[in-house]
């Protein structure tokens, strides 16, 4: 059982909100999706991405729940591949539309998702829209940022130290909907009671070191950790969209809180679940 806040703001430079995410509780899906593009296509973009993830997945768990067998078998393999499918079929209707379209050529957008199966978090994403994981008072990513600065065997001989890795940090190597096919990296992970969530959008991530994040969401209420976040990164600049989902695992099936190997402070969760957890592309 889990319980989620999210929220998103333009920020104090832009003339449009770019970002969107999707919150639905009754299947355990969460999604944060940052567009990109011109004459407003980006806005195009990531509400295209969240609305066919989030109607795949609700059809997808509507499905199964109709078959007291397909439930049973379902697994966590089934419903990663479920997510994968949602997001490459987000990607080609993006794709589709901006060949079709004009004014939405080039458009695309990040996704990053977290759905909870089997006591387990499942994490999707493609770009650079950071998914956290806090535990014990530690943070660490479950994403991969598909960036030139985190490729940089990816960055041609013929712009090698001419971007500073500000730049390099912002240039992203791949993204939904700006190509016919995409890759998605994947992590799944045991989740335990009191685990915490954050999937945000670069609009905040750039302003507010992982610590801080780590740091508001534990001292504060879901609604409240999402509120204080976005005022701190408008407060340092806001020159991007921001938009955060904060999801508190409250109880999970069995009781896995007692499981001491991935409840010891430092262990890394991939590490904790090692034979449970994947780590996909």
């Amino acid at each position: 059982m889990a319980q989620a806040a999210g929220s998103s703001d333009i920020g104090k430079v832009r003339k449009a909100n770019e970002d969107s995410f999707l919150i639905n509780e009754s299947i355990g899906l969460y999604v944060v999706a940052d567009g990109m593009g011109g004459h407003r296509a980006g806005q195009v973009a990531s509400r295209m991405a969240v609305e066919a993830i989030g109607t795949y997945m609700t059809a997808a768990a509507e499905k199964s729940s109709e078959s007291e067998e397909m439930a049973v078998a379902q697994g966590v393999d089934e419903a990663t591949q479920r997510l994968r499918q949602s997001i490459t079929l987000a990607n080609r209707r993006i794709y589709k539309q901006s060949l079709q379209d004009e004014a939405c050529r080039g458009m695309g957008t990040t996704v990053s998702a977290l759905y909870l199966a089997e006591n387990t978090l499942i994490t999707a994403n493609v770009g650079d829209s950071p998914i956290y994981l806090l535990r014990n008072g530690e943070i660490e990513n479950l994403y991969t940022p598909h960036t030139l600065l985190h490729e940089r065997k990816k960055i041609p001989k013929s712009m090698e130290g001419k971007f500073s890795e500000g730049k390099l940090a912002h240039i992203l190597t791949r993204a939904v909907g700006i190509r016919s096919e995409v890759g998605v990296d994947f992590v799944e992970t045991q989740c335990f009671t009191d685990d915490i969530v954050v999937l945000c959008s670069d609009g905040l991530s750039g302003k507010i070191a992982p610590e801080e994040i780590r740091d508001l969401v534990c001292q504060n209420d879901s609604d409240s950790a999402c509120k204080k976040l976005t005022d701190l990164a408008n407060q340092r600049g806001g020159e991007d969209n921001i938009t955060v989902i904060v999801v508190r695992i409250q109880s999970t099936n069995g009781d896995s809180s007692k499981t001491l190997l991935g409840r010891v402070i430092g262990i890394p969760a991939w590490i904790a679940s090692l034979f449970r957890s994947k780590q996909r592309s």
